[in-house]
């Protein structure tokens, strides 16, 4: 049986890196990953499709032009540099104009990075696995907004159950970043969806970052170049990173040893969420506004030498998926503190020194240790090769190949992993996400299952929106009416035009029936029936004609779903519940 191709979807990665020069975390993964498995001179591990919003379709996308790019963002820089504003243009281009990607079936289709951030991949990736029989796969980094609430926006929060909610409705296979990550995986998967049992492989994050071959030797900022040495911390300046807990370690160790023998404190991130205490105490303290230096956004190159010049690194945070800069500073040879919790033993092994979580006492004595005992911060560098084993990132790359070329057991198909209610009314109407701890029903999210096509727009409040292209909907029926059944569509004109309806119906393993077509007067709201005749277990497809391609730019709403009920043609009882709230109509009852 020949081997399943890995297909790469790009799409967030270069809608990122158009934003982003220098990205951090996920997406400095992602390069890696890419860059390793398409190596030159070794068998290219992955494909490349990008989706392209102008073609309506997922394309092509040349390999060359993605490492080219990918080695820009590593070097860092300015985003309005002619040379990246060149590589960006080239990008655009190769979207617009490249042939079709050619998917085939048991084809893996991944998405390396955060598949909420687009809104629209999920249902695309969903339309190739019912088109092409691809498996979905996703990489799962972590559940910090569901774990760690606290220390994210209320929106991220929020937004992040909606995701999770959606991406297990929708794909096949997942593969964690850590052992921690999985288990992470398993435990919010079931409460959301405790039926279902989506397979969960681990890919561990212990390699490190290759150098930039041919570039050019990095500098050190001007605030470092005196010589003093330095500690480095690695983390977006956040509360998550928990900044404060080191920066009072770190006062504590000026005010009780002094300046003379304290070495400066550099904190390498950008700022995040709730950061401003953070940068408050760094200014109000006059110790640490001498002695911590605060950089962002640098190349590889420039990380790497940070790396190699520091003493040793600190790494505290509340929560982790795994803890890059754990791994990354064994790899470069020097010690890492971290607390002891989550992933961060995965991430750093037996070579790494822990500290009990929030014990700042605990974190000043290990860090103190390493500066005033220079031979016992030798020893224990020396001893980093044999206590931990850091990989390439080909063999990560290889071994996430591995992982998903296994088979599994087919999942339900997405539609048929929720309920669905003959004879209840399904609105299209945005989801209300309750505050944690409670979860998504994933009932509020029937309507996006039922959704395929590139016609269709975002989520609004009230419904969705329907442009050109093609617009369907495909229900689960497996044990269909043998009278036949009842469609009731909620539709609705836009306010400044008239909206043609036409529309017919793709009944299981038959032809497809003819076309019936209405008219609605601009801004009227309209119930509409679809009598649909005897048909076999399967899936029921409706497939909306919206008309060709507008001559003006944009995709303007040519038609607004609200809602819609499906029922046997014989429930008379759901019929007449489903008209009478839709029309206001209450039944009076003894007071």
């Amino acid at each position: 049986m020949a081997s399943p191709r890995f297909v790469v979807d790009l799409t967030d990665l270069l809608e990122l890196l158009e934003l982003q020069r220098t990205p951090v975390g996920v997406a400095r993964v992602q390069m890696a990953l890419l860059e390793a498995g398409l190596e030159p001179g070794t068998p290219a591990l992955f494909q490349l499709a990008l989706f392209s919003p102008e073609q309506g379709r997922f394309v092509q996308f040349p390999e060359a032009l993605l490492l080219a790019i990918i080695r820009a963002a590593r070097e860092g820089g300015r985003r309005d540099e002619p040379a990246w504003l060149a590589l960006q243009e080239a990008r655009r281009t190769a979207q617009q104009g490249a042939p079709a990607f050619a998917f085939a079936a048991g084809d893996r289709v991944l998405a390396l990075g955060l598949t909420g951030s687009n809104p629209m991949q999920l249902r695309r990736l969903r339309e190739l696995r019912q088109a092409h029989g691809a498996v979905v796969c996703v990489l799962f980094y972590d559940a910090i907004p569901l774990a760690t609430p606290e220390h994210c926006d209320i929106s991220l929060s929020r937004s992040f159950s909606e995701h999770l909610l959606a991406m297990c409705l929708q794909i096949d296979r997942a593969v964690a970043i850590s052992a921690c990550t999985a288990r992470d995986f398993r435990f919010w998967q079931r409460r959301l969806l405790p039926h279902l049992d989506i397979p969960v492989g681990i890919m561990p994050l212990d390699a490190q970052f290759p150098p930039l071959s041919g570039a050019a030797p990095a500098e050190l900022p001007a605030v470092l170049r005196e010589g003093r040495p330095f500690v480095l911390c690695v983390a977006t300046i956040e509360s998550r990173k928990n900044h404060l807990l080191l920066l009072h370690a770190w006062l504590t160790l000026l005010r009780r040893h002094g300046d003379a023998v304290m070495p400066d404190l550099v904190l390498l991130g950008r700022q995040g969420f709730q950061a401003e205490p953070v940068l408050h105490l760094m200014q109000s303290a006059p110790e640490l506004r001498s002695r911590v230096t605060h950089l962002q956004d640098v190349g590889d190159a420039l990380l790497a030498l940070l790396y190699e010049r520091c003493l040793f690194t600190v790494f505290n945070s509340f929560y982790e998926g795994w803890g890059l800069p754990v791994t990354e500073a064994l790899a470069h040879g020097k010690i890492a503190i971290t607390p002891d919790h989550t992933s961060l033993r995965e991430a750093g092994g037996s070579a790494a020194l822990y500290f009990t979580p929030q014990s700042e006492p605990e974190l000043a004595e290990l860090a103190w240790s390493l500066i005033r005992d220079p031979e016992h911060r030798r020893r224990l560098e020396a001893k980093i090769p044999e206590r931990t084993q850091i990989r390439s990132w080909r063999a990560v790359a290889e071994g996430l190949v591995a992982t998903l070329a296994t088979d599994t057991t087919p999942l339900p198909e997405p539609a048929a992993r929720i309920f669905f209610p003959l004879g209840e009314r399904v609105g299209f109407e945005k989801p209300q996400i309750p505050d944690l701890p409670a979860l998504m029903a994933p009932f509020s999210l029937l309507h996006q299952m039922l959704c395929e096509g590139e016609g269709w727009g975002l989520q609004e409040r009230w419904g969705i929106g329907a442009s050109w292209g093609p617009v369907r909907l495909r229900f689960p029926v497996p044990v269909p009416p043998p009278e036949g059944l009842i469609l009731t569509l909620e539709l609705a004109a836009p306010a400044a035009a008239p909206a043609l309806v036409r529309l017919r119906a793709l009944r299981p393993h038959e032809a497809p029936g003819p076309w019936f077509a209405e008219e609605l007067p601009a801004g009227a709201n309209r119930l509409m029936r679809v009598d649909i005749p005897p048909c076999e277990p399967g899936e029921l497809v409706i497939e909306f004609d919206t008309g060709p391609a507008p001559q003006e730019p944009g995709r303007p709403v040519r038609i607004f779903f609200t809602g819609l009920m499906l029922c046997g043609a014989a429930d008379h009882d759901a019929q007449l519940r489903y008209l009478s709230a839709r029309s206001g109509l209450s039944t009076l009852r003894p007071a």
